[in-house]
């Protein structure tokens, strides 16, 4: 059984970077972020689709930019969690530029389904 997530694309934009420490020190890593608001509850999920998921490409172009054209900012979609992991995550409050340390969940992603821009449910 696969968990299966339903909600409405905040923002979307392709991350990237070197891996600092540990045994994989120098390779970089690449994925494609996409904040998902549920729609039912108002939750938004930190989701990720990895470079090696095959829908990346479609989104991403060779020069590790969204293409426009598959930005899916607004609409609703679709979309399989294959795993989940937490860790913690420095953030800035952008109001007093103070940061602080939160937890975050991380949702990695395949088979992003556009459902097209929402009706309006007001």
């Amino acid at each position: 059984m696969s968990l299966v997530l339903t909600g409405v694309v905040s923002g979307m934009r392709p991350v990237g970077g070197v891996v600092e420490d540990g045994p994989r020190k120098g390779e970089k890593w690449n994925f494609l972020s996409m904040e998902i608001t549920d729609t039912r509850f108002g939750k938004v999920y930190s989701c990720q689709l990895r470079s090696e998921d095959r829908q990346y490409k479609e989104f991403v172009g060779e020069d590790n930019k969204l293409i426009s054209s598959k930005d899916l900012t607004d609409h609703k979609v679709k979309v399989t969690v294959r795993a989940q992991s937490a860790a913690e995550r420095e953030i800035e409050d952008k109001a007093t530029n103070e940061k602080r340390t939160v937890m975050q969940i991380r949702s990695q992603i395949t088979k992003i389904e556009d459902l097209g821009f929402p009706e309006d449910e007001g």
